[in-house]
């Protein structure tokens, strides 16, 4: 497995690749990495077609299974509850498929596909 906290930070801090070096890694760059994660995680769980979800459920909780092993309980409940309310507010259909394509990446960077 792979350590997560340079790409929750990458999701946590929209910035110009070739304009700035890589950003210092930091508690707050981390929380809200996961925070923007769980958020997309829930959103694009709402846009799957209903046979999907399953699947997906259980990807979450294998991916909240890593982040407790890996970062500890404290983000593994960061992300927890970010997907929660991502997963509680109106699909807007307009990000449905770059969330889903954010979905699908991390799924398949973590192998939590099996």
């Amino acid at each position: 497995m792979r350590l997560l906290a340079p790409a929750l930070l990458a999701l946590g801090i929209a910035t110009s690749a070739a304009a700035q070096p890589p950003p210092t890694v930091t508690v707050e760059g981390l929380d809200r990495g996961l925070t923007n994660l769980g958020l997309m995680a829930g959103h694009a769980v709402q846009c799957l077609p209903e046979g999907e979800r399953p699947a997906a459920q259980r990807a979450v909780l294998a991916f909240n299974s890593i982040l407790i092993a890996e970062m500890g309980a404290n983000a593994a409940f960061r992300f927890a509850t970010s997907f929660g309310a991502g997963s509680s507010h109106q699909v807007d259909r307009q990000f449905c498929e770059r969330s889903l394509a954010d979905w699908r990446k991390l799924v398949q960077d973590h192998n939590l596909n099996r």
